[in-house]
């Protein structure tokens, strides 16, 4: 019997529940929307470490687009050299600070049918004491996108609403530090839905991220 595209990415282990780990996700009103463990893992695992390490964190979530009219769409490996690229410019700009921005990230490709282009979204998380703005971001990798494009067309990087003005901030230190968490995980969340996946190739990769060493949230917050 022959597995569907469909079939195939729900192989993967989801879940349907509002809560994971015991923060909110997005998995819709009445719970239609599948979430990717995997990938939610790596968003509350990667905010747990730099809690870990920084008073503050700032979460910032980035959504890129092929470039219609450019013959190549971005690939898995083009987003990989785009944030590489992106952020060494950040790192280079925060050199004359005290505060390393420690930049971290998680990242997800998307095909709203079998034949478009990819999309990807993209969650970052750096240290708020030298980034408090996270439209350095989306600037860092617009600049990014239209090199590996080799194109200056606008509009191929957006900053998602989900952000807020500036980005989503947690301060460890915080009374309200579990609802901001919160409030990110939930917005992050949804690089871990399972609709639009089901069009990447065969048994492609969910999402990557940074690699980091997996923290408990008390030990993170203390």
């Amino acid at each position: 019997m022959n597995t569907t595209t469909t079939e195939r990415t729900m192989l993967k282990k989801t879940t349907n529940e509002s809560t994971y780990r015991g923060f909110k996700v997005n998995s819709g009103n009445s719970k239609e929307h599948a979430c990717f463990t995997k990938t939610l893992d790596q968003i509350v695992d990667t905010i747990e470490y730099m809690l870990s390490r920084h008073s503050k964190v700032l979460s910032v979530r980035i959504d890129i687009q092929s470039a219609i009219h450019t013959k190549t769409p971005l690939t898995s490996m083009d987003i990989t050299r785009i944030i590489e690229s992106a952020v060494r410019t950040l790192d280079a700009k925060a050199s004359k600070g005290k505060n390393d921005p420690d930049i971290h990230y998680v990242w997800t490709s998307e095909k709203t049918t079998p034949d478009d282009t990819p999309h990807f979204h993209l969650n970052f998380f750096a240290n708020a004491n030298a980034i408090q703005n996270g439209y350095a971001f989306k600037d860092a990798i617009s600049i990014a996108v239209k090199r590996r494009l080799q194109t200056t067309y606008d509009g191929l990087v957006n900053f998602s609403d989900s952000n807020g003005t500036k980005g989503k901030l947690i301060e460890r230190n915080s009374p309200d530090v579990y609802a901001q968490i919160d409030a990110v995980v939930y917005a992050a969340s949804y690089l871990a839905k399972a609709r639009s996946k089901e069009f990447n190739p065969k048994w492609s990769r969910v999402s990557s991220c940074t690699r980091i060493t997996r923290r408990t949230l008390s030990d993170s917050i203390r």
